[in-house]
């Protein structure tokens, strides 16, 4: 059966990921409440909010690491994870599910590498995997992806003998190395010191605007400095999507200057 798809913006192609009336649930638990969110393609949209208000687990959605419970999550014209029969999600198979997530970069919260593999492994395994990509092909890209995130003289390094802030960047260039559509990142600081914060961050903002990014992070000063939209979720709810400028600057909602209020001093 074929999958569904939309008519971006008259055919023009220009979003990537398009969301509407998402809603999850964990148990009795409401954590997205009709969530709704278009991201274009090239833009940098950054999800910020409280603990529990539904950032993480909406970006995990949208890769289908989490299943959804109504509503729909295209990515590039394309249902994620389910076939639409009469209305009614139905699960797709693992088969299409793995073939859409290839199209789609994370980058987690814990680096996730391969412990055995060296930094270039690590890099060039989904591809040689994945994409059949052949072994000098995959290691020269790899090697170049390693270079731009300032770490080529890292490439026979283990995990083990990487700084945390090394070993994020190590897992940007992996995401990067299947040359997605897309690159979700949920809170890709926030396991390291702070000392470390800097350079995982100098590296997504020369990504911003070449890639499309979403973005769940803490950072204010990334978000400002990056996003062409942030987004302000509360209690399972988008509450704002508006500029950096305008958050900042003017929030319209009471809830966003309480927010605000705490974390910029």
């Amino acid at each position: 059966m074929s999958q569904p798809s939309f008519a971006p913006n008259g055919n023009d192609g220009s979003i990537v990921v398009k969301a509407e009336k998402v809603n999850k649930y964990f148990g009795s638990l409401h954590v997205l409440k009709d969530v709704s969110l278009t991201v274009r393609k090239n833009e940098t949209v950054i999800v910020i909010g409280p603990s529990g208000s539904g950032k993480s687990t909406f970006l995990r959605c949208i890769n289908h690491l989490e299943k959804i419970n109504s509503g729909h999550i295209y990515v590039n014209g394309h249902l994620i994870g389910y076939l639409d029969r009469n209305g009614k999600l139905v699960e797709d198979s693992e088969k299409n599910i793995a073939r859409q997530r290839a199209e789609i970069g994370m980058v987690f919260q814990r680096f996730n590498l391969f412990p055995h593999l060296t930094a270039l492994e690590n890099i060039i395994e989904a591809p040689m995997r994945v994409r059949k990509t052949p072994q000098d092909a995959a290691t020269a890209d790899g090697e170049r992806l390693l270079a731009r995130v300032g770490l080529a003289d890292k490439r026979d390094k283990y995990p083990s003998q990487l700084s945390g802030g090394q070993q994020q960047r190590v897992a940007i260039a992996r995401a990067l190395a299947m040359k997605p559509s897309l690159m979700l990142f949920d809170e890709p600081t926030s396991a390291l010191d702070p000392e470390m914060i800097g350079e995982v961050l100098d590296v997504m903002k020369e990504l911003a605007h070449e890639v499309t990014m979403v973005v769940v992070s803490h950072e204010m000063g990334f978000a400002r400095a990056a996003a062409n939209r942030i987004v302000f979720m509360d209690s399972g709810t988008i509450i704002e999507d508006t500029t950096p400028d305008d958050l900042f600057a003017n929030p319209r909602e009471e809830r966003t200057k309480q927010f605000l209020s705490k974390i910029l001093h």
